[in-house]
């Protein structure tokens, strides 16, 4: 499945044609990027949490400040995904590729956090959640830079 994910994800950068775009600009007055950014944040706390340095200080709670953050940070993703909703082109199908990993990934979260004791959930839904979420922040990085036109 990782591989799957990195075979399409490569072959969305070999024939993406590269362009420099550096005219690009941040309004205060856009609320749906800064969504995006506010997704970032979160999505960023929900990552720091997971490590094993926080969760030996946060030993209780951390699973659940992961978790809301988590949902929060994709419920803000599909806010700011609205943009481009509407015309799908192919410039914009890494984007869709990061915003459905988020989702899977918030997904077997839930799924893992509710249903720990589950045979589905412990066989496939914990073993496939490290993996997507190195893809995720694969094509997040990806993402970050195409938007940003320095690619």
């Amino acid at each position: 499945m990782f591989a799957g994910i990195l075979l399409v994800f490569f072959g969305l950068i070999l024939f993406r044609p590269l362009s420099l775009n550096p005219d690009w600009s941040l309004d205060i007055m856009d609320w749906l990027h800064w969504a995006g950014i506010a997704a970032l944040i979160l999505l960023s706390g929900a990552s720091l949490l997971a490590l094993k340095w926080f969760r030996q200080k946060v030993t209780y709670h951390w699973l659940d400040l992961h978790c809301l953050s988590s949902a929060a940070s994709a419920g803000l993703a599909l806010v700011h995904s609205r943009t481009r909703a509407a015309v799908i082109l192919p410039i914009h199908y890494h984007s869709f590729l990061t915003l459905g990993l988020l989702l899977v990934l918030a997904l077997s979260g839930a799924l893992i956090r509710l249903y720990p004791g589950s045979f589905h959930v412990r066989k496939y839904w914990r073993i496939f959640h490290l993996p997507l979420s190195v893809g995720f922040y694969v094509t997040f990085l990806y993402h970050v830079v195409v938007k940003l036109g320095v690619i």
